[in-house]
């Protein structure tokens, strides 16, 4: 059955599936994610920021499902560094900080969602509308910036 459907969900989706990087180091809670996601993505995960740059190499992620309280990060320059160097992808911080401040800082560097563990992710609809709306928002905001680099450059649109 659970084959059947993401067969259907890849039809749905044009014929490809979305690919999903989680970035977590609790490798409990990664297979729980991965479980919760797989019917409807193509989920890969890695513990640690260094891997999951080094994943970018491997592939192309649409989304990554991100922990910022990583071993190899501190919390408030992991969104910066996926982001600066893969601004392509839509980040969804998935964390158990509940800091205003701290998710003011997220949202700043360009993550497109936070969510908080043990609150907004026990429902796999809800995460995976999180998801493609982290998705539909980053590809309108590529395409702005797209649209200011040709007005700057003066190439008609």
């Amino acid at each position: 059955m659970a084959s059947s459907i993401k067969s259907l969900n890849w039809l749905r989706s044009g014929g490809v599936m979305t690919n999903l990087l989680i970035v977590e180091d609790d490798d409990g809670y990664s297979y729980s994610l991965m479980r919760m996601l797989s019917d409807k993505f193509k989920v890969h995960s890695v513990p640690t920021l260094g891997q999951a740059l080094a994943a970018f190499t491997i592939g192309k992620f649409n989304a990554i499902l991100l922990d910022i309280g990583l071993p190899d990060s501190p919390p408030d320059r992991t969104v910066n560094v996926i982001k600066k160097t893969h601004p392509e992808c839509a980040i969804v911080v998935l964390s158990g900080y509940e800091d205003p401040e701290r998710i003011k800082q997220c949202i700043h560097d360009s993550a497109s969602s936070y969510l908080i563990k043990g609150r907004d992710d026990q429902d796999a609809h809800h995460l995976e509308r999180a998801i493609h709306l982290a998705i539909h928002s980053n590809d309108s905001c590529q395409k702005v910036e797209q649209v200011k680099r040709e007005i700057e450059k003066g190439t008609e649109i």
